[in-house]
């Protein structure tokens, strides 16, 4: 704001729109919407600012030039008129919009995935793989599922079908293990507890957020909604109690 001083106990309005790049104009409609009503007016009506209105009017330059719209930068001048917390509020809703459009992107590659590997023709296969997107959206990060994507993309269509049946094939052979009462601490038993883990490592990448995640999806969505009916809670607790005798 070159050309004024914040020093002079009253600015005209010419002076401070040449000083800040606006026109006129501009700061008439801002004082008619009360964003910027200036301090004072001259006998002729001409309009007088204070520095008070030139500190609010730099605000109202560095918002504008963030992409808010007028209505916004007023509430949240009205609502804080501290700049850096203002500033820092924006950020917060440009950083959730963010986080909605990786979520929407990581969405709508996986769907992309599905119609290109011919899921299209089935509306109850397609409508439950959607399902368990959006179910996995409320778990993981949008961060956690462009990783998750990406490992499914370095997987390719292949790999992932192996992975499809290396853990129908485990959840069989974990099956009929409990079936035929055998204790989880069996070696047989042991020997698919770490099968089992290696899967669920393969899944996460290692990564601990990951596993948190999914953990908890377990956890609150219940086991057989979370495996899409693959395996039964008491199958789970059979096979946790294995797990659990693994060195860590």
């Amino acid at each position: 704001m070159a050309g004024v001083s914040t020093d002079d106990p009253l600015i005209p309005i010419g002076q401070l729109a040449s000083a800040v790049g606006l026109t006129v104009r501009t700061l008439h409609h801002y004082d008619a919407i009360g964003l910027l009503v200036p301090a004072e007016r001259s006998y002729s009506g001409r309009r007088l600012y204070s520095p008070v209105d030139v500190r609010r009017l730099y605000r109202i330059v560095a918002l504008r030039r963030l992409g808010l719209g007028l209505a916004e930068i007023g509430a949240l001048l009205d609502s804080s008129p501290d700049l850096a917390h203002a500033v820092r509020r924006h950020l917060e809703r440009v950083e959730r919009a963010l986080e909605l459009q990786r979520r929407l992107r990581v969405t709508l590659t996986r769907i992309l995935e599905l119609l290109d590997a011919g899921h299209e023709p089935d509306p109850d296969e397609f409508i439950d793989a959607i399902g368990v997107m959006i179910m996995s959206e409320s778990y993981y990060t949008a961060e956690q599922q462009e990783q998750l994507a990406e490992r499914r993309q370095a997987l390719g269509e292949e790999g992932m079908a192996a992975a499809e049946r290396d853990w129908a094939e485990l959840i069989e052979a974990v099956r009929a293990e409990r079936a035929t009462g055998t204790d989880p601490g069996d070696p047989r038993m042991l020997e698919l507890a770490r099968r089992w883990r290696g899967l669920i490592e393969q899944f996460t990448g290692g990564d601990e957020g990951i596993r948190q995640s999914l953990g908890r999806m377990y956890r609150e969505q219940g086991v057989q909604t979370a495996s899409r009916g693959m395996v039964d809670p008491e199958l789970m607790e059979y096979v946790g109690k294995a797990l659990a005798q693994l060195p860590q």
